[in-house]
């Protein structure tokens, strides 16, 4: 070929022409194959709206078998819902020249419809003239679908959450409410969960619980902890406060860790169990007083009566002549009958209500009984230790503890088949804890932790419950088979 210099204007020209078309051919021959193999549906259409062409993967996603039996339809016949969203998908692309996203629905050959999006195209002549449109449709049917049901799970949730009758929430980010059930802004008194989430948890908690609540709730946000249900109190927005019974768990969301819990509304519970525990120890109180009263009426009366007789039946021994034996024999024994007698009022008088309890407190009471009981009781044996009293204990305190102690050995004496028993009295402010042990058979137990079997093992315990309860202590039973029994009381000393 020869040089460009050498050639002459025109040979020049032609040369550059061809080479602009190989590269024209080119181009369109890469476009025609981008058009062909492109896995997204592209489409061309005229002005009135005919397909002009489209490739296999827009037959493919129309249902057609070839690109020939959709040339020549009407774009608007298998697009739109109607007329006045093809006049939309019309007016944007003019005013904006392009649209890159617009939803709407397909219909396939076989009538099945889909949900796609469509981008549109201006198409122009060199002069700038409308030729038609062009563009990309893509299936979303499957998204949407998805979102329809995340919306319809999301709203069935809603409604379970919003009608719940427990209160809901979740709080993160060292504390914060990040959600509240419309149960829960209820219950608290407030107009809108807008009041409550961004603030604190335990700002809503009242002060004498706030600090176990707060070290509670922070703890559980980042790891599993237990316990994960207790009551406690919390203030409502005009200050008032209530009781609730609180479950809550560690669960993250949104790769947040999270504390999630529920909480509902205990305060006339809470009031009816304030108001059985008051019966419960008036009960008890008035029971202990009216042993109090027999006690006093058997010493002072009985006793009384006893002596009298006593000395009616020495003066009368003294008065009987030297030689009727027989008779001063009768005498003895009857005032040994009286002694005997005095005895056993005594003992009364001691289980109903010791003296030593009313006057010199709860220890030596404790002690005097335990070597009364090894003087009638030989095969058991006690060990019994008490620390931490420099003082006495309020009356209904060692009363309580007093009763559970006789209601043990009882028990122990009865139904346990133990040599031994270990009681331990610690007080140690602001509690008193007593805790009585023996090593004998055991028994089954229920999940109350009384006796499975047996109505008259359960009763005593069920007396030392309610006794335990009516001054808000705690009493745990813990029994293994051949292994023995311990009660363990934890009673305030106020």
């Amino acid at each position: 070929m020869k040089n460009l210099k050498e050639q002459n204007p025109l040979e020049a020209k032609i040369e550059r022409l061809e080479k602009e078309l190989k590269k024209a051919k080119d181009k369109k021959h890469q476009y025609r194959h981008l058009f062909e193999k492109s896995p997204i549906m592209i489409y061309a259409i005229d002005r009135q709206g005919n397909f002009l062409n489209i490739n296999q993967a827009g037959v493919e996603l129309m249902g057609y078998d070839s690109a020939n039996e959709i040339i020549g339809n009407k774009f608007q016949d298998f697009f739109f819902k109607d007329t006045d969203e093809f006049q939309t998908y019309e007016k944007k692309i003019h005013t904006h020249d392009v649209i890159t996203e617009f939803t709407t629905q397909m219909k396939k050959k076989d009538g099945s419809v889909l949900v796609v999006n469509l981008t549109g195209a201006l198409r122009t002549t060199v002069t700038n003239k409308l030729k038609g449109y062009e563009g990309f449709v893509t299936d979303r049917t499957g998204e949407f679908a998805t979102k329809k049901k995340i919306k319809e799970s999301e709203e069935k949730y809603k409604a379970i959450l919003d009608n719940s009758l427990a209160g809901i929430y979740m709080f993160q980010n060292g504390g914060y409410f990040s959600y509240v059930n419309k149960r829960l802004v209820k219950i608290m008194g407030y107009d809108s969960a807008d009041e409550i989430i961004g603030r604190k948890f335990w700002e809503i908690v009242a002060p004498e619980d706030r600090e176990l609540v707060k070290k509670r709730g922070l703890q559980r946000e980042k790891e599993i902890t237990y316990p994960q249900q207790y009551s406690f109190r919390m203030i409502r927005k005009d200050g008032s406060v209530i009781w609730v019974e609180m479950r809550c768990s560690h669960a993250p969301y949104m790769g947040i860790p999270a504390a999630v819990g529920n909480f509902i509304d205990i305060s006339k519970e809470k009031k009816a169990q304030e108001e059985i525990q008051m019966l419960s120890r008036k009960l008890i109180e008035g029971i202990e007083e009216e042993r109090r009263a027999i006690a006093s009426d058997l010493h002072d009366e009985f006793g009384q009566a006893l002596t009298l007789l006593q000395f009616n039946m020495e003066s009368m021994q003294k008065a009987i002549p030297a030689d009727l034996d027989d008779s001063k024999q009768v005498c003895n024994k009857m005032m040994e009958q009286i002694q005997k007698l005095a005895e056993k009022i005594r003992n009364t008088t001691s289980r109903l209500r010791p003296d030593l309890l009313d006057h010199l407190g709860l220890v030596p009471a404790l002690e005097w009984y335990i070597e009364n009981f090894k003087d009638q009781v030989k095969n058991i044996k006690i060990d019994f230790q008490a620390i931490g009293f420099k003082r006495r204990l309020p009356p209904e305190v060692e009363i309580v503890i007093y009763r559970a102690f006789q209601e043990g050995l009882n028990n122990i004496t009865k139904h346990s088949n133990a040599d031994r028993v270990d009681i331990r009295l610690t007080g140690s402010h602001p509690k008193v804890f007593f805790i009585m042990q023996d090593n004998g058979i055991g028994f089954k137990q229920k999940n109350n932790g009384m006796p499975g079997e047996g109505l008259s093992k359960g009763i005593g315990l069920l007396s030392m419950k309610e006794r335990v309860a009516s001054l808000k202590g705690t009493i745990k039973i813990k029994s293994i088979f051949n292994k023995g029994t311990t009660i363990r009381i934890e009673l305030p000393m106020k």
